[in-house]
């Protein structure tokens, strides 16, 4: 039971004894809806998820014209059975705020990038080309569109109220990846989002990564456009070579080239360049010599070896790939870095051969063999010292599970 005071009740009771004003609601509900539009392009532009062209048009919530209009419901309009062919549109009137509302909600959605918007208005599997829904002169197919996206667009040219549009609205809110923005980039290396001036953008996924944290480290902005090594990966050609005088990683629309590892000696940075058949300089031939040759000389030394052994084993960029997924995963925070026995009592004395995800990426394999050896040592050394229903036991389990996974596809 609530209590009133009596100023409360006073203006309850003239409240109820004031006729109800149908259309004076109406159109404060369609001015809310449209505001709320105008606040969903703001923060679209905010997070720069937006075409470079597109610009905010001036707001319409705050016009001293907008009046009340009501659209005629037609019950032969099921809009579930009836064609494109068969649908006119409503017609929109510059003055209703709930018109308006449509008119810049649909123009917002055409101007997003399709590379952020996510299920369930877009699966790049479900791309198809269709007929658009009200045709310009000239226009014969609509490319990027998804039959939900289609759908959306529909029920969207079919609002007659406030509600209706607020339902799309939220749709299509839900339908952005919103954390995809480059205001919420965060290294996929170290997780952090800080450094913003060393911080690279993947101009193939949008995902950020560290020029301290790659491997091998880039010292300079990188010209041009700029690829993480998982997009690399996907473009890569057959032929991998050497080359050490590169030291930024990058794609050319013409050329493909990849700089991964430089190997030296123990601590020092390895650079793998792909590159086309027919493109190998003379230095590249010296990488590609027969290991009989080095035989004869008696002075084969451990950097060359370790050169020729990467070119027959091109897939030890997956196994970086892999690294770097294992690192992400919500289950990985045992097994970022080593463990510290001063916190971890007997650790040591249990566990002979201590191994972790930090090491394995300052280590230099030689073969995908190896780099599954150490990947297998962190989950047996964890499956070895904690229990099973224990926290990190139980994270053991689900990182051999994701590894394996990984490995088999």
């Amino acid at each position: 039971i609530f209590e009133l005071k009596v100023e409360e009740k006073d203006a309850l009771l003239e409240a109820l004894q004031q006729p109800w004003q149908v259309q004076e609601k109406t159109v404060e509900t369609d001015i809310s809806a449209l505001q709320w539009v105008e606040d969903l392009e703001q923060r679209v532009i905010a997070a720069d998820l937006h075409l470079k062209p597109y610009t905010i048009p001036d707001p319409d919530s705050t016009r001293d014209d907008l009046q009340y209009y009501e659209h005629d419901a037609d019950p032969r309009d099921d809009w579930i059975v009836r064609t494109k062919k068969e649908w006119s549109g409503l017609p929109r009137i510059a003055t209703h705020p709930l018109d308006l509302g449509v008119l810049r909600l649909a123009n917002l959605e055409r101007n997003i990038e399709r590379r952020y918007l996510k299920e369930p208005l877009w699966n790049p599997a479900e791309v198809m080309r269709l007929a658009p829904l009200t045709p310009t002169p000239g226009e014969d197919l609509e490319s990027e569109i998804t039959s939900r996206l289609r759908t959306w667009r529909q029920a969207l040219d079919r609002c007659r109220s406030a509600p209706q549009l607020c339902l799309c609205l939220l749709q299509l809110e839900k339908a952005i990846a919103w954390e995809r923005s480059v205001t919420k980039v965060t290294c996929q290396v170290c997780k952090k989002g800080d450094n913003d001036e060393c911080l690279l953008l993947c101009d193939g996924c949008d995902r950020g990564c560290h020029m301290y944290c790659l491997r091998p480290k880039i010292t300079q902005i990188p010209e041009g456009d700029w690829f993480c090594p998982t997009c690399v990966a996907k473009v890569r050609t057959p032929l991998v070579t050497l080359d050490d005088e590169d030291d930024s990683l990058r794609l050319s629309k013409k050329r493909t080239r990849v700089k991964k590892r430089r190997y030296e000696d123990d601590s020092s940075e390895d650079e793998v360049t792909t590159r086309r058949s027919g493109g190998m300089t003379t230095r590249h031939k010296d990488v590609t010599t027969p290991p009989s040759s080095s035989r004869h000389s008696g002075e084969g030394s451990s950097a060359k070896r370790r050169r020729m052994t990467t070119r027959n084993q091109p897939d030890l960029t997956f196994c970086e790939i892999i690294l770097m997924e294992m690192e992400a995963h919500a289950d990985a925070w045992p097994f970022l870095e080593p463990v510290n026995p001063r916190l971890v009592p007997g650790y040591r004395r249990i566990i002979k051969n201590p191994m972790d995800f930090l090491t394995m990426r300052e280590r230099l394999y030689l073969s995908c063999e190896e780099f599954a050896a150490d990947a297998q040592l962190v989950f047996n050394n964890c499956e070895l010292f904690n229990e099973d229903t224990s926290e990190v036991g139980m994270a053991g389990h689900s990182m051999r599970r994701f590894f394996e996974t990984k490995q088999t596809n």
